[in-house]
């Protein structure tokens, strides 16, 4: 049942992707003209929110369910839609408000003040925190605790220290700390990537055409395409809240935002989920095996391209996206609760509260957890599609 409800929110999903592009001319595909706007606050909390460990195992799990092919289909479907990712930031950035000196925006926000549906923001706001800043941040404690390997007590205890000394709502600590990580995080995996696949090279013709390929075989098109375009909205976190929030963080013109944004998604898909896809693809041809752990898979893939630093490259590559995420999703969740109260103590507790329910994630069982969030983000996706559709007249051409 859910996968029907998910086929045919997906086949809307790309037609009203289109309507879209065609609606603002085609300006999510002038990719030299939003370069030259970018906003690079914006960027860089767009990238600290997206590019967490969903991010390397979205594209893992793609391919270990749902074939080669879905790699395909990751692609087109970021394609038809990073027109919706355009509205959404152009959305977040026109309707943010004002905090003090800070700028606040997403789905709340243009729920409550564009389509002026009380009740329907409040919804949407606690099934967005629900989701993001709780769930996904448990994914995220799940993910390092499965890849480092260690006692997860320990793990937890300093989990809960460093997160303790960085947690703070102020949007210019967030961004300064993003912006020193986010550069590094990405230089990093782009350089061991490209030495990785330059040096199997003879391999690159061989797998581009089985992904295509199997993108259309009848076997495994119907399960490729679902799992690759279900795990493309897991990357770039299309609809659940996070892109018109990152776009409502300063008082930057609301197209140039949009543009910033839409190559942000554009650089998460064709770049590193390309490279992972690469490494995670030349393992498996290399050893011609498959495994449905992407935890082991991961380990197994890294270990083997940079042989005795392999883990270590890992675990610094996961540790930095965790730590991005994180701070992320907890400055979202805060934020959004200050909006209602400037009480302290609430704030206070409700940071503490996030803290505990990060850490619970390591304790919990990882499939259960991707089960919950699946239809968490199933329904918050529903939701903010039928907001979106009402307000894409809004946007201004």
């Amino acid at each position: 049942m859910l996968n029907i409800i998910w086929t045919i929110l997906l086949i809307y999903l790309c037609f009203l992707g289109i309507n879209i592009s065609k609606k603002i001319n085609y300006d999510n595909y002038k990719i030299t003209k939003m370069i030259k706007n970018i906003n690079y606050e914006s960027l860089y909390l767009a990238l600290g929110t997206k590019m967490g460990v969903g991010t390397i195992i979205g594209t893992t799990i793609a391919i270990t369910i749902g074939g080669k092919g879905s790699i395909f289909w990751i692609f087109i479907f970021t394609i038809l839609t990073s027109s919706i990712i355009y509205l959404e930031s152009y959305l977040g950035s026109k309707y943010k408000q004002k905090i003090k000196n800070t700028y606040i925006g997403g789905i709340y926000y243009y729920t409550k003040f564009g389509l002026k549906n009380n009740f329907l923001s409040i919804i949407i706001l606690i099934l967005f925190i629900l989701t993001y800043s709780c769930f996904f941040l448990m994914i995220q404690a799940n993910t390092l605790s499965k890849i480092l390997n260690i006692n997860k007590i320990p793990l937890a205890i300093i989990i809960f220290i460093l997160l303790t000394l960085l947690i703070t709502n102020k949007t210019k600590e967030i961004t300064k700390i993003l912006n020193k990580i986010v550069p590094i995080m990405c230089l990093f995996f782009i350089i061991i990537s490209i030495y990785t696949i330059t040096k199997n090279m003879k391999l690159l013709p061989a797998l581009i055409k089985s992904i295509i390929k199997e993108a259309f075989n009848k076997k495994t098109f119907l399960t490729g395409a679902l799992i690759g375009i279900k795990r493309s909205i897991f990357l770039n976190e299309l609809l659940i809240g996070t892109t018109s929030m990152s776009s409502g963080i300063n008082n930057k013109e609301s197209k140039l935002t949009a543009q910033t944004l839409t190559i942000g998604t554009y650089f998460i898909t064709f770049i590193i989920s390309f490279f992972i896809s690469l490494l995670v693809l030349i393992y498996l041809k290399e050893h011609n095996t498959t495994t449905l752990n992407y935890n082991i898979l991961l380990i197994n893939v890294f270990t083997y391209h940079y042989k005795t630093l392999g883990l270590y490259f890992l675990n610094l590559l996961i540790c930095l996206l965790v730590t991005t995420t994180i701070i992320s999703g907890i400055y979202i969740g805060i934020s959004n609760i200050s909006y209602f109260t400037n009480n302290k103590k609430i704030i206070n507790t409700a940071k503490i509260i996030l803290i505990l329910i990060i850490i619970s994630g390591i304790f919990i069982n990882t499939n259960k957890l991707w089960v919950i969030v699946d239809n968490l983000m199933l329904l918050l996706i529903i939701l903010n599609t039928y907001v979106v559709t009402k307000l894409k007249n809004e946007i201004d051409n």
